[in-house]
């Protein structure tokens, strides 16, 4: 099973980190053998990725 990576984790990380595991998120949903809840996983962890990103690149709008 493939876990959830959360902001929580996700904090402190460079941007050059976290577009390489954007991209290797990005490259586990090509897996032809992954099941509905792996997916949902890798969905919600790209998500996760891309709002850190955000932070990254827009320090001042953190909450």
């Amino acid at each position: 099973m493939i876990a959830l990576i959360t902001m929580h984790e996700l904090q402190g990380l460079t941007a050059q980190q976290l577009g390489e595991l954007h991209q290797f998120f990005t490259w586990l949903l090509t897996e032809p053998t992954l099941d509905e809840a792996e997916r949902r996983h890798i969905l919600a962890t790209l998500e996760n990725i891309e709002r850190a990103i955000g932070q990254t690149t827009w320090p001042s709008c953190r909450r």
